[in-house]
């Protein structure tokens, strides 16, 4: 039989035709690289057309960037009524909250917050609300809103409310569009929900130009379309998920790549006419990616994607030569698909990668005009290429050992194959290689994921039957949904299986499980005639795709910023200062803390709809007052509070809560921990309040219990103290209740567990003049000054965000090999290993990291002491939950605040504390002033 596979990339299309005979491998027998075309499906259906020659086709697989243009061009895209499940819970965070605000105007038909929504353990925080519903859709009917966005609060683990929701709309509009956010994404509510609504908002498209294009094909031939995944959709699965197709083109480049190539684990370079995208192999398989994805315009989701590094170089970048002094800047800018009327090879006026190739030698027979290039501008121009060739091999290998590296894509004529690369064994450029992407697209296989949180019994229990039978049952249901969506049942294999323990769960059983299964296509399963009944019919005109439509992102400039004070020296709150406390408080949270970047949005927000403002005083302005400040947080699992976002007044409630039973005012408000998420807690808590809030927090850092704050360190008394949940519901400990930090510490646990693993709390209240004894001044101002030297050094971003905070960088540019975890009282405890330099270096954490040691026992740094992994090559910090093996990283120590190292903090947040026993170890301080923004603005 013979299938064809195609690739509609922005320069090229390409087109190949495979023959698969029983029990031998598929065979290349026709290929065709043509421009793509203005309207892009013309182009493609003659490229189909050409490579078919008369053969009997059994399948069509196509990779394209349709729909992702529709929305970079803000074109035909539908607006959609999104419904959230929540019932209270989520509300302080609104879909869309960081789109650009054009497409959000565009794609914004009706939002509702609705009845509904799930807690970690499968329970519900409100019953759906079916007459509620019921009015939504009806509403959203008359405002002629067609399509449908349907996102609860942990669908991922129980689809039954938007499944009902389903059948209510379906109900009220037999011919309304519906996406299901349970059927885009896994656990992260805010990205699960962007990449639904994205989905809905094309679904009208999709459904048209699918149509539109199985008329155009070959009758009766099933049709599909490659996903991100390097798997197949459907033709009725794409009407129904086009987000899936967004990013397939490094993808399919991959298969290709290993396929034609023979080489199952490896490096491949996919080199085009604009870019070059460095990926890597598995077992033939891309490696994959979660981790946030961004798929257009910083909109942040979590499908999976490759994991791909992608640079300005290809066939076309343009070679820009200084006349002075004929030295040479290789792009970034590109002539793209007009590489045939503007490059010197064509008659052209503009120098390109391609004339350079030609005039090098490394390839011959393009264009019809001589090229002449000085020896000179071809040594820089080759030694740039092959420069960035060594940086992006060793940026996506994950150990030291040389890897074989594959070519493909016509832009990888500017490689020369026969030079020595560090650390490749072998570059190849394999037959076939200007058409690796469509190889891939038609060798697509098909897949299923879950992702989901259950029990998992310890081994120690039963010898880990229990485990093993959960783990077997859940294996067999992804195996099974694999099977049902088009997979042979003789080539399903398991791809990905992750488990990661529920911290601050006291039962340490609750686990998140992701599980990928993949298969060969079983094409017996597709019928034509089929799916045709499924798809409406249309005489839908394909839009042409001209590339000047494309929005470009909305540029913020995050430099040189200066903090805004008034004319008593307050510190007011902006945006920008938003982003630069928000990454400080990331790298100050140690791996723990919750992620900074929903609270982010959180604050973002409070400033965009201007009802409250964020001031800021130091400490001092409350040194000798009577009046009573607080400090608030969050308390709960970082996976959880991913997808059950905040209500928006859980830490008020609990201060209000506090004030009533004090009968006292709370005038002043701070941060519990200026670590990860809670760091703008006390930002948005004094907003809402309208009260300053505190230049200061309780741990300078983030710790995994209530009982590591100063204030409880230093004698101060554990209660009153409030706590508020979801449903704002609150209790209040008070001193005939507790005695202790430690008390206060599992009551607390223990009720946070009972009301969904979040709660919002407001710690005992202290006189201002007492701030400067119990609390750590300047936690804002250190967190503003390491963000700021991450957007004002684009270069050596790591180095200044260290030198900020006036610390070092441990280890530099670092390969995650290692990563085990355990949960252990409620707590997530493990180690990571990296390497780097020949060396393995273990990074011990509990919720946060503990400690760096090397394996013969030398450590490097502890707590008290700061110690964070950031991502290589964007510098974000990464928390010990979302940490991978691959990972590339550096390491930073940040000395602790001064308080924190006194022979008597140390009893309670040294290694001792923590069950470390080093005996040749004694921890040295190196701490440093920490400065406020008035120390330096004023």
């Amino acid at each position: 039989m013979h299938i064809i596979g195609v690739d509609v990339g922005g320069t090229n299309t390409d087109a190949v035709l495979l023959r698969i005979e029983h029990d031998q491998l598929p065979k290349v027998v026709a290929t065709i690289k043509t421009v793509t075309t203005a309207d892009v499906f013309s182009g493609m259906i003659n490229s189909v057309q050409q490579v078919i020659n008369d053969n009997e086709i059994t399948a069509i697989m196509v990779g394209t960037t349709h729909f992702i243009n529709a929305l970079l061009q803000r074109r035909q895209l539908a607006k959609v009524c999104i419904i959230r499940l929540c019932g209270p819970a989520t509300r302080a965070i609104s879909p869309m909250s960081n789109w650009p605000q054009d497409l959000k105007d565009a794609v914004n038909g009706l939002t509702v917050f609705a009845s509904g929504g799930y807690l970690f353990d499968g329970s519900e925080i409100e019953a759906l609300n079916e007459e509620e519903i019921r009015s939504i859709i009806r509403r959203a009917l008359a405002l002629d809103i067609c399509t449908f966005c349907v996102c609860g609060v942990f669908s991922p683990c129980r689809i039954d409310q938007e499944v009902r929701v389903e059948e209510i709309i379906r109900e009220e509009s037999t011919t309304a569009y519906i996406t299901l956010s349970h059927e885009i994404a896994g656990l992260g509510l805010s990205e699960r929900e962007n990449a639904s609504i994205l989905n809905a908002c094309l679904r009208p498209l999709a459904i048209k130009t699918i149509g539109a294009l199985k008329d155009s094909l070959p009758i009766n031939v099933p049709f599909f379309l490659t996903r991100n995944t390097g798997t197949l959709l459907s033709s009725e699965d794409a009407t129904r998920w086009p987000v899936f197709t967004f990013a397939s083109g490094p993808t399919n480049s991959m298969i290709g790549a290993a396929y034609l190539s023979g080489i199952k684990n490896g490096i491949v370079i996919d080199i085009g006419g604009t870019s070059i995208d460095f990926g890597v192999i598995i077992d033939g398989r891309p490696r994959q990616t979660h981790a946030n994805v961004k798929l257009i315009d910083d909109i942040r989701v979590n499908v999976t994607v490759a994991d791909t590094h992608s640079l300005a170089l290809g066939g076309g970048t343009i070679i820009h030569i200084n006349k002075n002094d004929q030295s040479v800047q290789v792009g970034p800018d590109s002539v793209a698909y007009q590489l045939e009327q503007q490059a010197l090879a064509f008659g052209g006026q503009i120098m390109t990668t391609t004339d350079v190739a030609l005039a090098a030698g490394l390839v011959s027979g393009i264009g019809h005009c001589d090229v002449n290039v000085s020896t000179e501008i071809i040594e820089q121009v080759l030694s740039y290429v092959k420069e960035t060739i060594t940086k992006g091999v060793d940026r996506m290998k994950t150990n030291p050992e040389p890897i074989p590296v594959i070519l493909c894509g016509g832009g990888s004529i500017l490689v020369d194959c026969n030079q020595s690369y560090p650390g490749v064994t072998k570059m190849i450029r394999p037959d076939h290689f200007a058409v690796c992407n469509a190889v891939g697209a038609a060798l697509c296989s098909v897949s299923a994921t879950l992702d989901l949180i259950t029990d998992l019994i310890p081994s120690s229990v039963d010898g880990g039957e229990q485990r093993k039978r959960e783990m077997d049952r859940l294996i067999l249901q992804v195996r099974e949904q694999c099977e049902q969506n088009g997979a042979r049942s003789n080539t399903i294999q398991l791809t990905e299986l992750e488990q990661v323990p529920l911290s601050y769960h006291s039962g340490g059983n609750k686990h998140r499980v992701q599980l990928t299964a993949i298969g060969q296509l079983d094409l017996s399963k597709f019928k034509q005639n089929q799916e045709r009944k499924s798809l409406q019919k249309s005489s839908f005109d394909i839009q042409k795709e001209l590339s000047t439509d494309i929005k470009l992102p909305a540029h913020i400039d995050y430099k040189k910023k200066k903090p805004n004070f008034d004319e008593n020296s307050i510190w007011c709150i902006d945006a920008i200062d938003i982003e630069y406390i928000a990454y400080g408080a990331g790298i100050l949270g140690c791996g723990g803390g919750g992620e900074a970047y929903h609270c982010k949005l959180w604050c973002l927000e409070v400033l965009r709809q201007g009802k409250h403002k964020m001031h800021v005083v130091p400490p001092s302005f409350f040194a000798s007052s009577s009046d009573l400040v607080a400090d608030v947080g969050f308390m709960g699992a970082p996976t959880v509070s991913h997808e059950l976002l905040p209500s928006g007044y859980e830490c008020a409630v609990a201060v209000e809560a506090m004030e009533n039973y004090l009968s006292k005012k709370i005038v002043g408000i701070y941060s519990g921990e200026i670590g990860g998420a809670n760091g703008l807690m006390g930002l948005i808590v004094a907003a809402n309040k309208d009260v300053f809030c505190i230049d200061a927090d309780g741990l300078g850092r983030a710790f995994p219990c209530l009982n590591h704050t100063l204030a409880f360190i230093e004698g101060f008394p554990p209660a009153p103290a409030s706590l508020c949940d979801i449903h704002g519901e609150t209790v209040m400990c008070t001193e005939d209740m507790i005695s202790t930090p430690k008390e206060l510490e599992d009551t607390f646990r223990e009720e946070c567990i009972k009301r969904g693993l979040i709660i919002g709390v407001c710690l005992p209240p202290m006189m201002g003049e007492q701030l400067r004894k119990y609390t750590l001044p300047h936690s804002l101002s250190r967190a503003w000054f390491i963000g700021e030297a991450k957007f004002n050094n684009t270069k050596d971003t790591i180095q200044a965000v260290a030198r900020a905070g006036h610390g070092r960088v441990l280890l530099s540019n670092g390969k995650i090999i290692n990563v085990e975890r355990n949960t252990t009282s409620g707590f997530v405890r493990g180690h990571v290993s990296i390497e780097a330099q020949g060396r393995i270096l273990i990074i011990d954490f509990q919720n946060e990291n503990l400690v760096a040691r090397y394996e013969n026992g030398e450590i490097l740094a502890s707590v008290p002491d700061l110690i964070t992994l950031v991502e290589q090559d964007t510098a974000e910090p990464l928390s010990t939950e979302t940490i991978k093996y691959g990972y590339r990283v550096s390491v930073l120590v940040l000395p602790a605040p001064q308080p924190l190292t006194t022979s008597h903090a140390l009893q309670h947040i040294g290694l001792k504390a923590f069950g470390y026993e080093f005996s040749n170890y004694e921890y040295v301080p190196s701490y440093a002033p920490i400065q406020s923004v008035w120390d330096v603005f004023l």
